[in-house]
């Protein structure tokens, strides 16, 4: 009876062992798609400023002409 309660415990320590090692694949994918994406945000950062200044540009403009039409 004791032996059959080891084994039984063994496989069940050997399919966490599995799930751990699985789910240990599966964070490290997802670190290196994090990663990808991080290095996306921050290309994507430099054009987002670009944008933004030029936005900025925009609304002077539009205040100048404002400003220009009612004179």
């Amino acid at each position: 009876m004791p032996d059959t309660q080891i084994l039984t415990n063994q496989k069940t320590i050997l399919n966490h062992q599995s799930t751990i090692l699985k789910n240990q694949k599966t964070i490290l994918s997802n670190q290196a798609t994090i990663m990808k994406n991080q290095k996306a945000i921050l290309a994507n950062q430099g054009a987002i400023k670009k944008n933004q200044s030029a936005l900025d540009q925009i609304l002077s403009n539009q205040k100048q002409i404002l400003a220009a039409l009612r004179k």
